[in-house]
């Protein structure tokens, strides 16, 4: 993957323009519908097909949802789909049998290992899911690196779950960034799947993409496959019955929080009152609470009008004051024991209004 470095944004592939308008041109839609992208990054794709694939009624109402893990990426999302929830898909709650046309370009990882878990393909995990959220006659989009549909789970589930299938590579231009193969298959009907000799053939050539050579030879670039095939995507519901995630966002909960009566008491309580100093007070302060008042600088700054305007300044002094005492013992000796103790003294500047400066100590 020669230059895979430089189509990689934050950690996923969005699917090549150029591949799109390609893709768009082997579909047509018959009505109204919701497509559906459970894995829809900025949502780019699914818009672009909805734009370019034609529609036998031009008034059809064709919705989009999506789903996106990536906070930023669904943010860019909701300006292009009608739908989308920011979510790991793992966390979704989707009817089943929901959508006539679903577009699929999983993650291309394993899963953790959780304790004595199995570890699977996350493409294989996406393929199953994602096939149970697909009407019967519906249309699956699939794009996955083309030696991924080498394993024989995501083979076989393809093989058995759909008909009218077609595998096409990514056209040159994108193909040797990429490796990239796109699987177009419809839904069948029913529930009873059966894998007869025709299945058989599907899942024998998705095994032999195991090499590069066999997908160069035999699986056709998408551009030359236009005009030679193309599918008609079913008229769908108009709504989908269940559609959200179990996972809440705290946006979803902040402004009721905020709101909130308990909140408001919390806030009282959690903020220190503010002091405020004015207003004549209730009795008036003694000479020993005066002194307090001017040593700890409350009152500093300007009193009084007029004739009995003063600027004061008060200020606590602080001191250490050494005591002995000599205490005769009944031996006949001296016993001296020392003391300290602090000593606070208020020392009061003034400015009177004609400039003198005055001292109380």
């Amino acid at each position: 993957m020669a230059h895979i470095g430089s189509k990689i944004r934050a950690g996923f592939f969005a699917t090549p323009e150029r591949q799109g308008e390609y893709l768009a041109k082997l579909f047509v839609a018959e009505g109204n519908g919701i497509w559906f992208d459970p894995t829809c990054g900025e949502g780019k794709i699914l818009h672009q097909l909805l734009n370019l694939i034609p529609k036998k009624n031009e008034e059809s109402n064709i919705l989009t949802y999506g789903v996106e893990l990536d906070k930023g990426r669904a943010a860019i999302a909701e300006q292009e789909l009608t739908k989308v929830v920011q979510s790991p898909i793992e966390a979704m709650v989707i009817s089943n049998n929901s959508f006539p046309f679903v577009f699929l370009n999983p993650p291309y990882d394993d899963t953790m290992k959780v304790d004595n878990s199995k570890v699977e393909r996350k493409e294989y995990i996406e393929l199953h899911r994602n096939t149970k959220y697909l009407v019967g006659g519906g249309i699956l989009a699939f794009v996955i690196p083309s030696y991924q549909f080498a394993n024989p789970k995501i083979a076989r589930h393809l093989a058995t779950h759909y008909e009218e299938c077609g595998i096409m590579s990514f056209s040159k231009e994108d193909y040797n960034d990429f490796r990239q193969c796109v699987f177009i298959g419809r839904k069948k009907k029913g529930k009873s799947k059966l894998f007869g000799k025709k299945e058989k053939k599907l899942y024998d050539f998705l095994l032999a993409m195991e090499t590069e050579e066999f997908v160069q030879k035999y699986v056709t670039p998408i551009d030359i496959m236009i005009g030679h095939k193309f599918w008609t995507i079913p008229e769908g519901r108009p709504e989908v019955k269940t559609f959200y995630s179990r996972l809440r966002n705290k946006s979803d909960f902040s402004k009721g929080i905020l709101s909130s009566k308990g909140f408001e008491i919390f806030k009282n309580r959690a903020t220190t009152p503010t002091l405020t100093i004015g207003g004549d007070p209730v009795l008036p302060p003694n000479a020993g609470q005066l002194s307090l008042l001017l040593a700890s600088g409350v009152i500093n700054g300007e009193l009084g009008n007029g004739d009995t305007y003063h600027l004061v300044q008060g200020q606590e002094i602080v001191e250490t004051e050494k005591d002995s005492e000599e205490e005769l013992l009944d031996n006949g000796t001296k016993k001296t024991t020392s003391t300290e103790r602090t000593k606070r003294s208020v020392s009061i500047k003034a400015i009177l209004p004609d400039g003198t400066i005055k001292k109380f100590v």
